[in-house]
């Protein structure tokens, strides 16, 4: 064979090599809250759950564990990673009933400040239960507080306890490390990123509609997608659709519903991954921040104004004197009868 021939092979399948498109290894991680019967958007029944994961099990997914993804021992992308926030009750029915028999084993982010104190939260022995069977526990923050440099400046002490505190108290509790976390919201700053590696986590996550890239292109921007009602399906279809292709990996999913523009930055508000903004607590939030909250799903200790009934003014009736002697005479009526038939009785006997 000729060289020429020989050189014109070996650019050709260069050529093709290159253009090929290199199938991704990454991994789809869910963002769940609550399984309730609940009209907020981030509560889903067990049946509509479980018919996810169905739907995804059925078009070629595999559910994967966290220790998987971080020790990089899953291949291709078609792989899904269930994580769900916050610590609601019905987390432990769910994995009991539908996750444990479908062998699937969540990543469970947990604050302490609501576990064996609000009745809608697991309890201690509830939470260390699942680690147990097989469920990674992270940190989400103390107080579900917001990671933002504004938090950081106005109250260092309290931003510390959401990272620090936190992490201590779920090792203490659960006799295992704690090097995750999801962060509230999916906010987070610098300065907290720096916090978190000073106590000893290796990853954080947020909320950005991408799949996450093996090895990951920053620990502590792991992405995941938030399932919400409205947006649930289109977030299964863009996923189903797209996995192992190259656009998987860089193209954020775009779904028709508000739960993704919000992430647009907006004036006053708290700005994910730069720690903006003015919020300095869970209870005093931006409108933006509003709708990723609904009562007892993201659980914030706060008062609930209750409206107390209106006092009814009446006049009790009175009966005018005429009334009352009618009354009397028909009263002596009715007496006069009851004892003449009391009579007719004992004579008859």
């Amino acid at each position: 064979m000729k060289k020429s021939t020989i050189r014109i092979l070996i650019s050709t399948l260069l050529f093709f090599t290159l253009a090929a498109p290199s199938y991704s290894k990454g991994v789809y991680i869910l963002c769940y809250h609550a399984f309730l019967e609940r009209k907020d958007p981030y509560s889903f029944t067990n049946d509509q759950f479980r018919d996810q994961l169905r739907r995804l099990k059925s078009s070629g997914f595999t559910f994967v564990t966290y220790e998987d993804v971080v020790n990089d021992k899953i291949t291709g992308n078609k792989n899904i990673l269930i994580s769900i926030d916050d610590g609601n009750k019905s987390v432990y029915q769910a994995y009991y009933s539908i996750m444990k028999p479908m062998g699937i084993k969540p990543l469970l982010g947990i604050y302490p400040a609501i576990i064996n104190r609000m009745k809608y939260a697991m309890t201690w022995e509830e939470v260390k239960r699942l680690a147990d069977d097989g469920c990674y526990i992270a940190s989400h923050g103390y107080h579900h507080m917001f990671l933002s440099t504004k938090y950081y400046n106005e109250d260092p002490i309290s931003f510390k306890k959401e990272i620090y505190l936190s992490k201590k108290i779920l090792e203490e509790k659960l006799n295992r490390k704690i090097d995750t976390m999801l962060y509230p919201f999916g906010v987070n700053s610098d300065i907290a990123i720096n916090e978190m590696k000073n106590a000893g986590y290796k990853y954080g996550m947020t909320i950005e509609p991408k799949m996450a890239s093996l090895p990951f292109n920053n620990n502590f921007q792991i992405n995941r997608y938030l399932m919400t009602k409205p947006g649930q399906k289109g977030v299964i279809a863009y996923i189903t659709k797209n996995a192992g292709t190259v656009q998987a990996e860089k193209t954020p999913v775009t779904v028709n519903t508000a739960q993704y523009s919000e992430q647009k930055t907006e004036p006053n508000t708290v700005q994910e991954n730069t720690g903006g903004g003015s919020l300095t607590s869970i209870i005093s939030y931006p409108e933006r921040i509003k709708k990723f909250l609904t009562e007892d799903i993201i659980f914030t200790p706060v008062k609930v104004a209750v409206e107390k009934p209106k006092k009814v003014k009446f006049k009790p009736f009175v009966h005018s004197s005429k009334t009352s002697a009618e009354s009397k005479n028909k009263s002596k009526k009715i007496s006069t009868k009851t004892e003449k038939k009391n009579q007719r009785k004992k004579k008859a006997a």
